[in-house]
C-alpha cells in the first residue's frame, strides 16, 4: 500500500445522488450501482486519484480492497443520458460475463 500512496494521493470524494463527485467530475462503478450507494445517505468516501489521468479513481472499500470508478460526466452535474448509457454498458458487461460462465460450465 505504501507504493500506492506514492503514486496516487489519498483524497476524499462525495457520494451524491448522481454518482461519486470528485474535483468537478462524476464517477461511478459497478459496486456503487449494485449496492445502491446513490440512493442512500450522502457521505464522503476515501479514494486514490491519479494526477495524470482523471478518467478514473480508485475507491477504497470498507473491507480495504479497491475498485475502479470511471468518469461518467465532465462536470458536477451528470446528465441523464450519460448516466443511462453507463448503466446500460454495465448491464451489457454483466450479461457477457454470465454468458462466458455458462459456456465454461458446458465444456
Amino acid at each position: 500500500m505504501e507504493k500506492l500512496y506514492d503514486q496516487f494521493p489519498l483524497e476524499q470524494a462525495e457520494v451524491t445522488e448522481k454518482g461519486i463527485l470528485f474535483k468537478g467530475f462524476i464517477y461511478s462503478c459497478s459496486i456503487a450501482i449494485r449496492e445502491q450507494w446513490y440512493g442512500k445517505d450522502l457521505r464522503n468516501i476515501s479514494i486514490y486519484f491519479d494526477n495524470y489521468d482523471d478518467d478514473y479513481i480508485l475507491v477504497l472499500l470498507n473491507d480495504g480492497s479497491l475498485t475502479i470508478a470511471y468518469r461518467i460526466s465532465n462536470n458536477g452535474v451528470a446528465d441523464q443520458e450519460n448516466t443511462e448509457n453507463y448503466q446500460v454498458m454495465i448491464h451489457i458487461l454483466k450479461d457477457q460475463l454470465k454468458n462466458r460462465k455458462r459456456r465454461s460450465w458446458k465444456k
